[in-house]
């Protein structure tokens, strides 16, 4: 992972974090947004696999 990545996901734990210190308004706010957390995760962490196959299928010279 990149520097930028890997404050990417630090910035969403302190989202989270932040969020989990607002009153609650709706029974399924946080599960809702744990799960935009989530996938907002798995797309970052899945960055140095996608440019990992990106280098695999460039031609060999």
């Amino acid at each position: 992972m990149t520097e930028d990545e890997l404050a990417v996901v630090d910035q969403l734990g302190h989202a989270w974090d932040g969020f989990l210190r607002l009153p609650a308004l709706h029974s399924s706010d946080r599960m809702d947004f744990m799960k935009a957390i989530h996938d907002a995760q798995r797309i970052i962490m899945a960055r140095p696999a996608m440019r990992d196959l990106a280098r695999r299928d460039l031609p060999s010279e």
